[in-house]
Protein backbone atom coordinates (compact mmCIF):
# COMPACT_ATOMS: atom_id res chain seq x y z
CA UNK A 1 0.00 0.00 0.00
CA UNK A 2 1.34 3.46 -0.88
CA UNK A 3 2.23 5.64 2.05
CA UNK A 4 2.08 9.10 0.60
CA UNK A 5 1.00 12.24 2.47
CA UNK A 6 -2.59 13.31 2.18
CA UNK A 7 -2.88 17.00 1.20
CA UNK A 8 -4.16 19.15 4.05
CA UNK A 9 -7.30 20.08 2.14
CA UNK A 10 -8.40 16.43 2.03
CA UNK A 11 -8.21 15.78 5.76
CA UNK A 12 -11.60 17.35 6.59
CA UNK A 13 -13.18 15.28 3.81
CA UNK A 14 -11.66 12.09 5.16
CA UNK A 15 -12.95 12.80 8.65
CA UNK A 16 -16.35 13.73 7.25
CA UNK A 17 -16.85 10.71 5.05
CA UNK A 18 -15.33 8.11 7.32
CA UNK A 19 -18.48 8.21 9.43
CA UNK A 20 -20.80 7.18 6.62
CA UNK A 21 -19.08 4.02 5.42
CA UNK A 22 -21.91 1.77 6.49
CA UNK A 23 -24.40 3.81 4.54
CA UNK A 24 -22.19 3.65 1.48
CA UNK A 25 -21.97 -0.10 1.19
CA UNK A 26 -18.35 -0.63 2.20
CA UNK A 27 -17.21 -4.24 2.07
CA UNK A 28 -14.53 -5.98 4.11
CA UNK A 29 -11.84 -4.83 1.67
CA UNK A 30 -11.80 -8.09 -0.33
CA UNK A 31 -12.82 -6.62 -3.70
CA UNK A 32 -11.55 -8.58 -6.66
CA UNK A 33 -8.65 -6.84 -8.39
CA UNK A 34 -10.81 -6.33 -11.49
CA UNK A 35 -12.98 -3.83 -9.58
CA UNK A 36 -10.19 -1.94 -7.84
CA UNK A 37 -8.32 1.03 -9.34
CA UNK A 38 -5.09 2.53 -8.00
CA UNK A 39 -4.48 6.19 -8.86
CA UNK A 40 -1.72 8.66 -8.05
CA UNK A 41 -2.33 12.38 -8.45
CA UNK A 42 0.45 14.95 -8.70
CA UNK A 43 0.78 17.56 -5.99
CA UNK A 44 0.38 21.26 -6.78
CA UNK A 45 3.50 22.82 -8.32
CA UNK A 46 2.84 26.34 -7.01
CA UNK A 47 2.20 27.82 -10.45
CA UNK A 48 -1.56 27.84 -10.71
CA UNK A 49 -4.70 27.75 -8.59
CA UNK A 50 -4.73 24.48 -6.62
CA UNK A 51 -8.32 25.16 -5.59
CA UNK A 52 -9.31 24.75 -9.24
CA UNK A 53 -6.95 21.95 -10.23
CA UNK A 54 -5.91 20.05 -7.11
CA UNK A 55 -6.60 16.64 -5.66
CA UNK A 56 -9.32 18.04 -3.40
CA UNK A 57 -11.41 18.60 -6.52
CA UNK A 58 -10.88 15.02 -7.66
CA UNK A 59 -12.35 13.81 -4.40
CA UNK A 60 -15.18 16.36 -4.32
CA UNK A 61 -16.10 15.67 -7.94
CA UNK A 62 -16.21 11.94 -7.21
CA UNK A 63 -18.27 12.19 -4.04
CA UNK A 64 -20.69 15.07 -4.73
CA UNK A 65 -22.92 16.16 -7.63
CA UNK A 66 -23.71 19.58 -9.02
CA UNK A 67 -26.56 20.92 -11.10
CA UNK A 68 -24.53 19.82 -14.11
CA UNK A 69 -21.71 17.30 -14.42
CA UNK A 70 -18.95 16.47 -16.88
CA UNK A 71 -18.69 13.16 -18.67
CA UNK A 72 -15.47 11.46 -19.78
CA UNK A 73 -15.27 13.51 -22.99
CA UNK A 74 -15.48 16.77 -21.02
CA UNK A 75 -18.99 17.44 -22.32
CA UNK A 76 -21.45 18.92 -19.82
CA UNK A 77 -24.34 16.56 -19.05
CA UNK A 78 -27.25 16.61 -16.58
CA UNK A 79 -26.35 16.13 -12.94
CA UNK A 80 -28.78 17.00 -10.19
CA UNK A 81 -30.67 18.85 -12.91
CA UNK A 82 -32.27 16.54 -15.46
CA UNK A 83 -32.87 19.40 -17.88
CA UNK A 84 -32.75 23.18 -18.20
CA UNK A 85 -34.21 25.98 -20.28
CA UNK A 86 -32.42 29.21 -21.17
CA UNK A 87 -34.29 32.43 -21.91
CA UNK A 88 -33.95 34.03 -25.33
CA UNK A 89 -31.71 36.79 -23.95
CA UNK A 90 -29.47 34.30 -22.13
CA UNK A 91 -30.14 35.89 -18.74
CA UNK A 92 -32.30 33.27 -17.09
CA UNK A 93 -31.72 29.53 -16.57
CA UNK A 94 -34.49 27.29 -15.27
CA UNK A 95 -33.32 23.91 -13.95
CA UNK A 96 -35.58 20.90 -13.35
CA UNK A 97 -34.15 18.70 -10.61
CA UNK A 98 -34.20 14.91 -10.50
CA UNK A 99 -35.09 12.80 -7.48
CA UNK A 100 -31.68 12.41 -5.87
CA UNK A 101 -30.53 11.63 -2.35
CA UNK A 102 -27.52 11.94 -0.11
CA UNK A 103 -26.10 8.75 1.35
CA UNK A 104 -27.97 9.31 4.62
CA UNK A 105 -31.31 9.17 2.77
CA UNK A 106 -32.19 12.86 2.72
CA UNK A 107 -33.47 14.14 -0.61
CA UNK A 108 -31.61 16.99 -2.33
CA UNK A 109 -33.95 19.91 -3.01
CA UNK A 110 -33.81 23.25 -4.77
CA UNK A 111 -33.38 24.92 -1.40
CA UNK A 112 -30.07 23.10 -0.99
CA UNK A 113 -28.90 24.46 -4.35
CA UNK A 114 -29.85 28.02 -3.38
CA UNK A 115 -27.98 27.67 -0.08
CA UNK A 116 -24.79 26.45 -1.78
CA UNK A 117 -24.72 29.20 -4.42
CA UNK A 118 -25.33 31.84 -1.77
CA UNK A 119 -22.37 30.48 0.20
CA UNK A 120 -20.18 30.64 -2.88
CA UNK A 121 -20.96 34.34 -3.48
CA UNK A 122 -21.08 35.45 0.17
CA UNK A 123 -18.53 38.13 1.25
CA UNK A 124 -16.39 35.74 3.29
CA UNK A 125 -16.29 33.00 0.65
CA UNK A 126 -12.98 31.85 -0.82
CA UNK A 127 -14.56 29.51 -3.35
CA UNK A 128 -12.35 29.56 -6.48
CA UNK A 129 -15.39 29.88 -8.76
CA UNK A 130 -16.61 33.03 -7.01
CA UNK A 131 -14.87 35.52 -9.37
CA UNK A 132 -16.24 33.61 -12.37
CA UNK A 133 -19.88 33.71 -11.19
CA UNK A 134 -20.14 37.48 -10.84
CA UNK A 135 -22.72 37.64 -13.62
CA UNK A 136 -25.34 36.10 -11.36
CA UNK A 137 -27.67 39.00 -10.61
CA UNK A 138 -26.51 41.12 -7.64
CA UNK A 139 -23.40 38.95 -7.11
CA UNK A 140 -20.83 41.81 -7.25
CA UNK A 141 -22.71 43.90 -4.67
CA UNK A 142 -23.20 40.87 -2.39
CA UNK A 143 -19.56 39.82 -2.65
CA UNK A 144 -18.54 43.37 -1.72
CA UNK A 145 -20.89 43.21 1.29
CA UNK A 146 -23.03 46.08 -0.02
CA UNK A 147 -26.21 44.01 -0.31
CA UNK A 148 -27.61 40.98 1.59
CA UNK A 149 -26.98 37.54 0.14
CA UNK A 150 -30.70 36.74 0.11
CA UNK A 151 -31.21 38.96 -2.97
CA UNK A 152 -28.78 36.93 -5.08
CA UNK A 153 -30.31 36.06 -8.44
CA UNK A 154 -31.17 32.48 -7.58
CA UNK A 155 -34.52 31.16 -6.39
CA UNK A 156 -36.38 27.92 -5.65
CA UNK A 157 -40.02 28.41 -6.72
CA UNK A 158 -40.63 24.65 -6.32
CA UNK A 159 -38.74 21.91 -4.43
CA UNK A 160 -37.53 20.55 -7.77
CA UNK A 161 -37.01 23.80 -9.70
CA UNK A 162 -34.10 26.25 -9.50
CA UNK A 163 -33.96 29.57 -11.36
CA UNK A 164 -30.69 31.46 -11.88
CA UNK A 165 -30.97 35.04 -13.16
CA UNK A 166 -27.95 36.78 -14.65
CA UNK A 167 -27.12 40.45 -15.08
CA UNK A 168 -25.32 39.56 -18.33
CA UNK A 169 -25.30 36.35 -20.38
CA UNK A 170 -22.60 33.86 -19.34
CA UNK A 171 -22.07 31.30 -22.12
CA UNK A 172 -19.89 29.16 -19.84
CA UNK A 173 -22.37 28.95 -16.94
CA UNK A 174 -23.22 25.26 -17.43
CA UNK A 175 -19.51 24.40 -17.63
CA UNK A 176 -18.80 26.35 -14.44
CA UNK A 177 -21.66 24.66 -12.59
CA UNK A 178 -20.15 21.28 -13.51
CA UNK A 179 -16.93 22.10 -11.66
CA UNK A 180 -16.42 20.30 -8.31
CA UNK A 181 -16.29 23.68 -6.53
CA UNK A 182 -19.98 24.13 -7.45
CA UNK A 183 -21.23 20.77 -6.17
CA UNK A 184 -24.23 20.73 -3.83
CA UNK A 185 -22.58 19.77 -0.57
CA UNK A 186 -24.26 20.11 2.81
CA UNK A 187 -22.77 22.52 5.30
CA UNK A 188 -22.30 20.05 8.09
CA UNK A 189 -19.43 18.61 10.07
CA UNK A 190 -19.93 15.27 8.34
CA UNK A 191 -21.58 15.96 4.98
CA UNK A 192 -22.79 12.75 3.32
CA UNK A 193 -21.94 11.84 -0.27
CA UNK A 194 -24.30 12.29 -3.20
CA UNK A 195 -21.94 11.34 -6.03
CA UNK A 196 -20.78 7.98 -7.38
CA UNK A 197 -18.32 7.42 -4.52
CA UNK A 198 -17.85 8.02 -0.81
CA UNK A 199 -14.40 8.74 0.62
CA UNK A 200 -12.88 6.83 3.55
CA UNK A 201 -9.33 6.34 4.90
CA UNK A 202 -7.70 3.25 3.39
CA UNK A 203 -6.73 1.89 6.82
CA UNK A 204 -5.26 3.12 10.09
CA UNK A 205 -1.65 2.94 8.94
CA UNK A 206 -2.04 4.08 5.36
CA UNK A 207 -1.87 7.70 4.18
CA UNK A 208 -3.78 7.21 0.94
CA UNK A 209 -7.51 7.62 0.47
CA UNK A 210 -10.15 5.15 -0.64
CA UNK A 211 -13.22 5.91 -2.68
CA UNK A 212 -15.96 3.27 -2.42
CA UNK A 213 -19.14 3.01 -4.45
CA UNK A 214 -22.09 5.00 -3.15
CA UNK A 215 -25.32 3.05 -3.73
CA UNK A 216 -27.36 6.22 -3.10
CA UNK A 217 -25.94 7.85 -6.27
CA UNK A 218 -28.77 8.40 -8.75
CA UNK A 219 -26.85 6.61 -11.50
CA UNK A 220 -25.20 3.95 -9.33
CA UNK A 221 -25.89 1.09 -11.75
CA UNK A 222 -23.49 2.64 -14.29
CA UNK A 223 -20.52 2.66 -11.88
CA UNK A 224 -18.41 -0.43 -12.57
CA UNK A 225 -15.37 0.14 -10.34
CA UNK A 226 -16.08 -0.73 -6.72
CA UNK A 227 -13.05 0.84 -5.09
CA UNK A 228 -10.37 3.42 -5.91
CA UNK A 229 -7.19 3.88 -3.90
CA UNK A 230 -6.06 7.47 -4.39
CA UNK A 231 -2.77 9.02 -3.24
CA UNK A 232 -0.91 12.26 -3.84
CA UNK A 233 2.69 12.29 -5.05
CA UNK A 234 5.34 14.92 -5.67
CA UNK A 235 8.05 12.56 -6.96
CA UNK A 236 7.43 12.29 -10.69
CA UNK A 237 10.22 9.87 -11.51
CA UNK A 238 9.25 7.48 -8.72
CA UNK A 239 5.60 7.60 -9.75
CA UNK A 240 6.42 6.87 -13.38
CA UNK A 241 8.53 3.96 -12.14
CA UNK A 242 5.59 2.58 -10.16
CA UNK A 243 3.36 2.92 -13.21
CA UNK A 244 5.84 1.13 -15.49
CA UNK A 245 6.20 -1.61 -12.87
CA UNK A 246 2.44 -2.16 -12.94
CA UNK A 247 1.84 -1.04 -9.35
CA UNK A 248 -0.63 1.74 -10.18
CA UNK A 249 -3.26 2.04 -12.89
CA UNK A 250 -3.33 5.82 -13.44
CA UNK A 251 -0.88 8.64 -12.94
CA UNK A 252 -2.61 11.98 -13.49
CA UNK A 253 -2.83 15.65 -12.53
CA UNK A 254 0.54 16.53 -14.13
CA UNK A 255 1.23 19.53 -16.35
CA UNK A 256 4.66 20.48 -17.70
CA UNK A 257 6.89 18.73 -15.16
CA UNK A 258 7.69 15.14 -16.08
CA UNK A 259 6.15 15.30 -19.55
CA UNK A 260 9.29 14.20 -21.37
CA UNK A 261 9.86 11.36 -18.90
CA UNK A 262 6.27 10.22 -19.47
CA UNK A 263 6.81 10.37 -23.22
CA UNK A 264 9.77 8.02 -22.80
CA UNK A 265 7.54 5.26 -21.42
CA UNK A 266 7.84 2.35 -23.83
CA UNK A 267 4.11 1.83 -24.36
CA UNK A 268 3.10 5.22 -25.72
CA UNK A 269 -0.54 4.12 -25.90
CA UNK A 270 -0.62 4.69 -22.16
CA UNK A 271 0.20 8.43 -22.48
CA UNK A 272 -2.77 10.78 -22.75
CA UNK A 273 -2.38 14.52 -23.41
CA UNK A 274 -5.06 17.08 -22.62
CA UNK A 275 -5.01 20.54 -24.20
CA UNK A 276 -6.21 23.28 -21.87
CA UNK A 277 -7.83 26.67 -21.59
CA UNK A 278 -4.55 27.81 -20.16
CA UNK A 279 -1.50 30.03 -20.45
CA UNK A 280 2.10 29.30 -19.45
CA UNK A 281 3.99 32.57 -19.05
CA UNK A 282 6.52 34.59 -17.08
CA UNK A 283 4.98 37.24 -14.88
CA UNK A 284 6.99 40.48 -14.84
CA UNK A 285 7.40 42.52 -11.66
CA UNK A 286 6.32 45.83 -13.14
CA UNK A 287 6.12 47.67 -9.83
CA UNK A 288 9.87 48.15 -9.57
CA UNK A 289 13.26 47.07 -10.86
CA UNK A 290 14.33 46.81 -14.50
CA UNK A 291 10.97 45.44 -15.68
CA UNK A 292 9.16 48.59 -14.62
CA UNK A 293 10.43 49.79 -18.01
CA UNK A 294 7.92 48.81 -20.70
CA UNK A 295 10.68 48.84 -23.32
CA UNK A 296 12.50 46.01 -21.57
CA UNK A 297 9.33 43.95 -21.14
CA UNK A 298 8.32 44.37 -24.78
CA UNK A 299 11.80 43.46 -25.97
CA UNK A 300 11.78 40.28 -23.88
CA UNK A 301 8.36 39.31 -25.21
CA UNK A 302 9.12 39.75 -28.89
CA UNK A 303 12.71 38.47 -29.04
CA UNK A 304 12.28 34.66 -29.00
CA UNK A 305 10.63 32.21 -31.39
CA UNK A 306 7.99 30.31 -29.46
CA UNK A 307 7.22 27.61 -32.02
CA UNK A 308 10.90 26.68 -32.34
CA UNK A 309 11.29 26.44 -28.57
CA UNK A 310 8.13 24.38 -28.10
CA UNK A 311 9.30 21.96 -30.80
CA UNK A 312 12.71 21.55 -29.18
CA UNK A 313 11.46 21.03 -25.65
CA UNK A 314 7.95 19.61 -26.09
CA UNK A 315 7.73 18.58 -29.73
CA UNK A 316 4.55 16.68 -30.56
CA UNK A 317 2.83 17.57 -27.29
CA UNK A 318 0.21 19.79 -28.90
CA UNK A 319 1.19 22.92 -26.95
CA UNK A 320 0.36 26.09 -28.90
CA UNK A 321 2.43 29.27 -29.01
CA UNK A 322 0.92 32.18 -27.08
CA UNK A 323 1.63 35.88 -27.50
CA UNK A 324 -0.89 37.76 -25.36
CA UNK A 325 -2.81 37.69 -22.10
CA UNK A 326 -5.51 35.34 -23.43
CA UNK A 327 -5.06 31.60 -23.89
CA UNK A 328 -4.84 30.75 -27.62
CA UNK A 329 -7.29 27.88 -27.03
CA UNK A 330 -10.20 30.21 -26.22
CA UNK A 331 -13.01 30.49 -28.83
CA UNK A 332 -12.01 31.78 -32.27
CA UNK A 333 -13.74 35.10 -31.60
CA UNK A 334 -10.70 36.07 -29.49
CA UNK A 335 -8.05 34.94 -31.98
CA UNK A 336 -5.65 37.59 -33.25
CA UNK A 337 -6.27 40.03 -30.41
CA UNK A 338 -2.70 39.91 -29.12
CA UNK A 339 0.12 42.38 -29.79
CA UNK A 340 0.79 43.76 -33.26
CA UNK A 341 4.36 42.43 -33.22
CA UNK A 342 3.06 38.85 -33.12
CA UNK A 343 2.53 39.16 -36.88
CA UNK A 344 5.98 40.57 -37.63
CA UNK A 345 8.74 38.43 -39.14
CA UNK A 346 11.44 37.15 -36.78
CA UNK A 347 14.02 39.53 -38.24
CA UNK A 348 11.81 42.57 -37.69
CA UNK A 349 10.98 41.50 -34.12
CA UNK A 350 14.60 40.90 -33.21
CA UNK A 351 15.72 44.22 -34.67
CA UNK A 352 13.04 46.06 -32.71
CA UNK A 353 13.93 44.15 -29.52
CA UNK A 354 17.57 45.21 -29.85
CA UNK A 355 16.53 48.83 -30.42
CA UNK A 356 14.25 48.90 -27.38
CA UNK A 357 16.89 47.39 -25.12
CA UNK A 358 19.57 49.76 -26.38
CA UNK A 359 17.22 52.68 -25.77
CA UNK A 360 16.72 51.39 -22.21
CA UNK A 361 20.51 51.20 -21.77
CA UNK A 362 21.13 47.45 -22.17
CA UNK A 363 23.27 45.56 -24.67
CA UNK A 364 25.89 42.77 -24.70
CA UNK A 365 28.40 45.41 -23.63
CA UNK A 366 26.12 46.53 -20.78
CA UNK A 367 24.17 43.40 -19.80
CA UNK A 368 21.11 43.08 -17.60
CA UNK A 369 20.68 40.20 -15.14
CA UNK A 370 17.14 39.08 -14.30
CA UNK A 371 16.12 36.87 -11.39
CA UNK A 372 13.61 34.25 -12.51
CA UNK A 373 11.46 32.26 -10.06
CA UNK A 374 10.87 28.69 -11.25
CA UNK A 375 9.11 25.65 -9.80
CA UNK A 376 11.17 22.49 -9.69
CA UNK A 377 11.12 20.36 -12.83
CA UNK A 378 13.44 19.60 -15.73
CA UNK A 379 11.00 20.85 -18.34
CA UNK A 380 10.67 24.26 -16.66
CA UNK A 381 14.46 24.58 -16.71
CA UNK A 382 14.71 23.41 -20.32
CA UNK A 383 12.07 25.85 -21.48
CA UNK A 384 13.71 28.80 -19.73
CA UNK A 385 17.10 27.69 -21.01
CA UNK A 386 15.91 27.82 -24.61
CA UNK A 387 14.39 31.27 -24.13
CA UNK A 388 17.48 32.52 -22.29
CA UNK A 389 19.59 31.51 -25.29
CA UNK A 390 17.66 34.03 -27.39
CA UNK A 391 17.83 36.70 -24.70
CA UNK A 392 21.57 36.22 -24.27
CA UNK A 393 22.19 37.67 -27.73
CA UNK A 394 20.84 40.99 -26.45
CA UNK A 395 22.83 41.05 -23.21
CA UNK A 396 20.04 39.63 -21.02
CA UNK A 397 21.36 37.19 -18.45
CA UNK A 398 19.22 34.88 -16.35
CA UNK A 399 19.62 33.73 -12.78
CA UNK A 400 17.04 31.04 -11.99
CA UNK A 401 15.79 30.27 -8.49
CA UNK A 402 14.15 26.83 -8.33
CA UNK A 403 11.76 26.29 -5.44
CA UNK A 404 9.16 23.86 -4.17
CA UNK A 405 5.46 24.60 -4.62
CA UNK A 406 4.85 26.59 -1.43
CA UNK A 407 8.13 28.50 -1.69
CA UNK A 408 7.43 29.36 -5.34
CA UNK A 409 3.95 30.61 -4.52
CA UNK A 410 5.34 32.64 -1.61
CA UNK A 411 8.04 34.22 -3.80
CA UNK A 412 5.37 35.36 -6.26
CA UNK A 413 3.13 36.73 -3.50
CA UNK A 414 6.03 38.68 -1.99
CA UNK A 415 7.32 40.01 -5.32
CA UNK A 416 10.63 38.17 -4.90
CA UNK A 417 11.36 37.96 -8.64
CA UNK A 418 11.94 39.91 -11.81
CA UNK A 419 10.18 37.20 -13.79
CA UNK A 420 8.18 34.31 -12.33
CA UNK A 421 6.89 31.25 -14.16
CA UNK A 422 3.12 31.01 -13.75
CA UNK A 423 0.48 28.79 -15.30
CA UNK A 424 -3.19 29.71 -15.30
CA UNK A 425 -5.69 27.09 -16.47
CA UNK A 426 -9.34 28.12 -16.51
CA UNK A 427 -12.18 25.72 -15.61
CA UNK A 428 -14.14 27.00 -18.61
CA UNK A 429 -13.39 29.18 -21.67
CA UNK A 430 -13.88 32.44 -19.75
CA UNK A 431 -11.74 35.38 -21.02
CA UNK A 432 -12.19 37.26 -17.75
CA UNK A 433 -10.22 34.57 -15.91
CA UNK A 434 -7.11 35.74 -17.79
CA UNK A 435 -7.86 39.47 -18.01
CA UNK A 436 -9.13 40.33 -14.52
CA UNK A 437 -5.76 39.78 -12.73
CA UNK A 438 -4.43 42.75 -14.68
CA UNK A 439 -6.99 45.23 -13.43
CA UNK A 440 -5.82 47.99 -11.09
CA UNK A 441 -7.79 46.33 -8.28
CA UNK A 442 -5.69 43.16 -8.46
CA UNK A 443 -2.40 44.60 -9.78
CA UNK A 444 -0.89 41.26 -10.70
CA UNK A 445 2.86 41.81 -10.71
CA UNK A 446 2.19 45.45 -9.86
CA UNK A 447 0.60 46.21 -13.25
CA UNK A 448 -2.14 48.83 -13.58
CA UNK A 449 -3.48 50.50 -16.72
CA UNK A 450 -6.68 52.56 -16.21
CA UNK A 451 -7.54 52.15 -19.90
CA UNK A 452 -7.66 48.36 -19.43
CA UNK A 453 -9.87 48.83 -16.37
CA UNK A 454 -12.34 50.93 -18.33
CA UNK A 455 -12.52 48.47 -21.22
CA UNK A 456 -13.22 45.55 -18.88
CA UNK A 457 -15.78 47.57 -16.93
CA UNK A 458 -17.55 48.49 -20.16
CA UNK A 459 -17.48 44.84 -21.25
CA UNK A 460 -19.46 43.85 -18.17
CA UNK A 461 -22.11 46.48 -18.81
CA UNK A 462 -22.95 45.99 -22.50
CA UNK A 463 -25.82 43.75 -23.57
CA UNK A 464 -24.53 42.79 -27.00
CA UNK A 465 -22.24 39.74 -26.97
CA UNK A 466 -20.34 40.90 -30.05
CA UNK A 467 -19.60 44.28 -28.51
CA UNK A 468 -18.49 42.60 -25.30
CA UNK A 469 -16.02 40.43 -27.20
CA UNK A 470 -14.61 43.47 -29.00
CA UNK A 471 -14.04 45.27 -25.71
CA UNK A 472 -12.28 42.22 -24.27
CA UNK A 473 -10.17 41.94 -27.42
CA UNK A 474 -9.08 45.56 -27.06
CA UNK A 475 -8.22 44.99 -23.39
CA UNK A 476 -6.14 41.95 -24.34
CA UNK A 477 -4.29 43.96 -26.97
CA UNK A 478 -3.46 46.72 -24.49
CA UNK A 479 -2.25 44.28 -21.84
CA UNK A 480 -0.25 42.34 -24.41
CA UNK A 481 1.45 45.47 -25.75
CA UNK A 482 2.29 46.55 -22.17
CA UNK A 483 3.71 43.04 -21.58
CA UNK A 484 3.20 42.64 -17.82
CA UNK A 485 3.63 38.95 -18.60
CA UNK A 486 5.70 37.16 -21.23
CA UNK A 487 3.33 34.60 -22.74
CA UNK A 488 4.90 31.40 -24.02
CA UNK A 489 2.28 28.74 -24.77
CA UNK A 490 -0.97 27.04 -23.88
CA UNK A 491 0.09 24.21 -21.57
CA UNK A 492 -0.92 20.59 -21.89
CA UNK A 493 -1.69 18.18 -19.07
CA UNK A 494 -0.60 14.57 -19.20
CA UNK A 495 -1.66 11.28 -17.69
CA UNK A 496 -0.44 7.71 -17.86
CA UNK A 497 -3.30 5.20 -18.03
CA UNK A 498 -2.86 1.45 -17.88
CA UNK A 499 -4.08 -0.60 -20.88
CA UNK A 500 -6.35 -2.49 -18.45
CA UNK A 501 -8.35 0.74 -17.92
CA UNK A 502 -10.93 1.72 -20.54
CA UNK A 503 -13.10 4.81 -20.85
CA UNK A 504 -10.39 7.47 -20.41
CA UNK A 505 -10.77 10.30 -22.95
CA UNK A 506 -8.48 13.28 -23.45
CA UNK A 507 -10.38 16.59 -23.44
CA UNK A 508 -9.68 20.31 -23.12
CA UNK A 509 -11.65 20.55 -19.88
CA UNK A 510 -9.24 18.06 -18.29
CA UNK A 511 -12.24 16.18 -16.90
CA UNK A 512 -11.65 12.53 -16.07
CA UNK A 513 -14.54 10.84 -14.34
CA UNK A 514 -13.64 7.68 -12.43
CA UNK A 515 -17.24 6.53 -12.46
CA UNK A 516 -17.07 6.24 -16.24
CA UNK A 517 -14.04 3.95 -16.25
CA UNK A 518 -13.83 0.17 -16.46
CA UNK A 519 -11.02 -2.15 -15.39
CA UNK A 520 -10.22 -5.42 -17.18
CA UNK A 521 -7.24 -7.67 -17.65
CA UNK A 522 -4.69 -9.04 -15.17
CA UNK A 523 -4.61 -7.69 -11.62
CA UNK A 524 -2.05 -5.16 -10.38
CA UNK A 525 1.17 -6.32 -8.79
CA UNK A 526 1.35 -6.23 -5.00
CA UNK A 527 2.42 -2.91 -3.47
Amino acid sequence: MLRLPIPSGLRPLILAFSLIVAACGETDGTHSSETLLRVEFFADDGMGNPALLGLDNVVTGSTQIGLTMSEASGRVVPGLATSWRVSADGRSYIFKLREAYWADGRRITSGDVVAVLRRIIAPGSHNPLKPLLMRIAEAPAIAANRKPVRILGISDPLPDVVVIDLSQPEPSLLQLLAHPAATIIRREKTPPASGPYSAVPADEDDRSLRLVRNPAFFNADTVSIDEIVLAETNNIDASIGRFVAGKIDILTGAKLSGLNAARAVQNQATLHLDPSWGLYSYLARTGGGPLADIRVRRALAMSFERSNIIDRVLGGSGAQAAFGALAPTLPDAYAGSGPDWALWTPDVRQTEAARLLAEAGYSPANPLTLNVALPRGKEHEQLLGQIAAYWGAYGIRIKAFKRGAEAHRKAIAQGDFDLAAIERIAPAPVPGYFLSPFTCAERMGGYCNPAVDQLLKDAEQVDDAGERIQLQRRANRLISEDAPLIAVMSPVRWSLVSPRVSGWQSNIAGTHVFSGLRVTGPPLKEQ
